[in-house]
């Protein structure tokens, strides 16, 4: 199976491999979880194991993100 792959494909792979594997830090990055560096040192512990993968991707779905901002406009455009 994996017999049939040239370095170009393996190349390619490995990046999109990345990218899938820290997807639970790149989601509670972007939801602002309150708690970010307990989800990256699960991810980073637990990324080659697929159970400690999704423990991860619960927490960042699941755990309270930071409030917003009190100094910006409610309606995300700052000035108006």
């Amino acid at each position: 199976m994996f017999s049939d792959i040239g370095p170009v494909e393996l190349f390619a792979a490995i990046p999109v491999a990345l990218l899938v594997l820290s997807a639970p830090s790149i989601v509670a990055y972007r939801r602002r979880v309150q708690r970010l560096r307990p989800v990256i040192v699960v991810n980073v512990i637990g990324a080659f194991t697929i159970l400690f993968w999704f423990v991860a991707l619960f927490m960042a779905v699941s755990m309270r993100t930071r409030d917003p901002d009190p100094t910006l406009p409610t309606g995300g455009h700052p000035g108006l």
